[in-house]
């Protein structure tokens, strides 16, 4: 587990991706405690870290485990790639995570058009009472042609 979770830090994709599958097969338990201390061995200074604590972040998703400390650490996260990634995972875990609306709420109202338009989409997955807040805090900001044309289609679903 341990020379899998260091091939997280590949520049392949392939790699990555076909090492995740691996670990989606492990014991998911031991998987995650071995994870928590592979985190703890990444440098802070190294330009792909957060793109790193990403790939573990989608280990723990694989394993049906979100990490929830870590997703809410990457929400915030200095990319806008990397926070548009958190929010992909954040709208299919709805269930694992408690306070799913409030975090797309602010993910809505992120300063990079990509994050906010995954919290646009991701309202729609959440119901009228909670989806309609996240799309009120998305037109706070500039809309782009995108957003206003996904934002419109998903007003509409959930009225």
């Amino acid at each position: 587990i341990e020379t899998l979770l260091s091939n997280l830090t590949l520049p392949e994709y392939r790699s990555r991706y076909r090492t995740r599958r691996e670990l989606r097969g492990r014991n998911a338990e031991e998987v995650l405690a071995k994870m928590e201390k592979w985190m703890l061995t990444l440098d802070p200074k190294d330009a792909r870290y957060e793109h790193h604590l990403l790939e573990g972040l989608w280990v723990s998703w694989g394993l049906n485990k979100v990490h929830q400390p870590l997703l809410k650490k990457l929400l915030s996260a200095s990319d806008y790639r990397v926070r548009a990634a958190a929010v992909e995972v954040l709208r299919f875990t709805g269930h694992q995570v408690k306070n799913q609306a409030d975090l797309l709420k602010q993910a809505a109202a992120d300063e990079h058009s990509r994050v906010r338009l995954g919290a646009i989409v991701s309202a729609s997955w959440l119901g009228k009472s909670k989806g309609m807040p996240v799309l009120e805090a998305a037109k706070l900001k500039t809309l782009d042609e995108w957003m206003v044309y996904t934002l419109n289609g998903i007003q509409v679903k959930l009225n």
